[in-house]
């Protein structure tokens, strides 16, 4: 399996990948692979494919979808080109602007992650509350003689 070809190869280039969006380094996916550091340096100079799977980090994956997961929340326009036929037969291409509506469950997900204390569905229970229960307990504890 450390032949270089596998590592080429579609199964090899998804496990580099899954590897590297682990945050894996070069030192660890070369022991992963069974080759030593200097082997995993030739491939990666040698083999482009090889260099840009070691090198998709977890961090550049995490930053894309962030960007894509705010570009949904707040909406915005795309352009689209479509093929349209005319009345006498001809077919012609046409740039048409395309709104994407903001999208609630972007919204939800990008504040509950930003904003965790203002918008988290696991709110802490109000203090205020908590003490007047509290308090109300050991009143009520006292006068049954101590036991609840």
């Amino acid at each position: 399996m450390n032949t270089v070809e596998f590592w080429l190869g579609d199964e090899g280039q998804a496990l580099l990948s899954s590897w590297a969006r682990d945050g894996l380094g070069v030192k660890e996916i070369s022991q992963k692979i069974g080759v030593t550091c200097r082997t995993m340096a030739k491939w990666i100079g040698k083999y482009p494919k090889i260099r840009e799977r070691v090198y998709s980090s977890k961090q550049v994956i995490d930053a894309k979808v962030e960007e894509a997961i705010l570009k949904k929340a707040l909406g915005f326009e795309t352009t689209e080109v479509r093929q349209v036929k005319k009345a006498n037969g001809d077919e012609e291409l046409t740039a048409v602007t395309k709104l994407v509506p903001p999208d609630i469950s972007a919204c939800s997900m990008w504040l509950k992650n930003s904003c965790p204390e203002k918008w988290s569905d696991a709110k802490e229970p109000d203090g205020s509350k908590v003490d007047e229960i509290l308090s109300r307990l050991d009143k009520d504890a006292e006068e049954d003689g101590g036991e609840f």
